[in-house]
């Protein structure tokens, strides 16, 4: 590959990036879920949704309905719900997903499931 079509291909990629970041920051969260799986006979605790959202705002994660949507705020609400669960007592993996509602929305929805405490 000449360094001219290298540098264009480069040129491209960088372009295409830029257009996906721009066109994610314009998209607005319009719902958040959580949906707990419980692996074992004693149930998972409920962390109330109320108590969920103060705690991201308390530490100044952007997660929220009506939200602009970030990408990192997902990763870090996440991280607060293990801490939560942990908090608790409880050892949980938690996954998260987005959907889109069109046009230029999302829904963010985690799944808390429950890790086996045997020995």
């Amino acid at each position: 590959m000449t360094p001219r079509l290298r540098a264009i291909v480069l040129m491209a990629v960088l372009a295409a990036a830029a257009a996906a970041q721009t066109e994610a920051s314009r998209l607005a969260v319009r719902s958040i879920r959580v949906r707990l799986i419980s692996t074992s006979s004693k149930p998972l605790v409920d962390i109330p949704p109320g108590v969920f959202a103060e705690t991201l705002k308390r530490k100044g994660i952007g997660l929220a309905v009506e939200s602009k949507f970030d990408a990192s705020a997902v990763e870090q609400a996440a991280e607060v719900l293990r801490s939560l669960y942990r908090d608790a007592g409880q050892e949980v993996r938690v996954d998260h997903a987005l959907s889109q509602i069109p046009p230029r929305s999302l829904e963010v929805s985690f799944e808390v499931i429950q890790l086996c405490t045997c020995h």
